[in-house]
């Protein structure tokens, strides 16, 4: 139901009808949640309320023209728990030597910031927390792949990385080219993240 509520999507943007937007968006993140709590071994809390948030956000973007400040809030948060969840992973491991990794990160994001400049004066201080927390969250699951190694850490750490090129895409889309191709994209790797955090949630190793 996720799969065919994710692919969905595509078509309510096509079509532009709010309604059946938020009813295909509700279903497909409603059914992750379900899907979750069925096939978890151990319930992460943290990841119950990162859906939970997921699915009022989503609501919130699809009357974005009421509700873009508040949904993007929660956007922020969502990327904030991303975070709490991994950070047990990697904080026994830390050491001053791994920061090194994080400097492609954070020279990507300056380099994107750089180009969506111009365009986001309401928004950019929202957009450099999103960013910052962006390079943490896939710093850490970078670090939580090289030690672990395992399809776990692997999935988290495809899932996270693909969150923030949806979030590129998606400012692209708003400030630059709306184009409905875009937009389709956009939603599809935001709807692929979640499931491949998904598959590493229900994962032990």
């Amino acid at each position: 139901m996720y799969v065919i509520a994710s692919l969905s999507v595509g078509y309510t943007l096509v079509v532009q009808d709010l309604n059946i937007e938020f009813v295909v968006k509700l279903v497909a993140l409603l059914s992750l949640s379900f899907l979750y709590l069925e096939t978890t071994y151990k319930v992460n809390y943290w990841y119950v309320l990162i859906l939970l948030i997921s699915i009022l956000s989503d609501s919130l973007f699809v009357f974005e023209a009421d509700f873009y400040y508040p949904a993007l809030f929660l956007l922020i948060v969502n990327r904030f728990l991303y975070i709490v969840v991994i950070k047990s992973s990697v904080f026994p491991r830390l050491s001053a030597k791994m920061f090194i990794y994080v400097l492609p990160f954070i020279l990507t994001f300056i380099a994107i910031y750089t180009l969506f400049y111009r365009y986001i004066d309401l928004i950019r201080v929202p957009v450099l927390l999103m960013g910052a927390l962006s390079v943490i969250l896939v710093f850490f699951t970078f670090l939580n792949l090289l030690n672990k190694n395992n399809n776990k850490a692997r999935y988290f750490f495809w899932g996270t990385t693909l969150m923030p090129m949806a979030d590129i895409l998606m400012a692209f889309s708003d400030f630059v080219n709306n184009h409905i191709s875009f937009i389709i994209i956009y939603h599809l790797l935001y709807y692929l993240a979640r499931y491949l955090i998904y598959k590493s949630m229900i994962l032990r190793k």
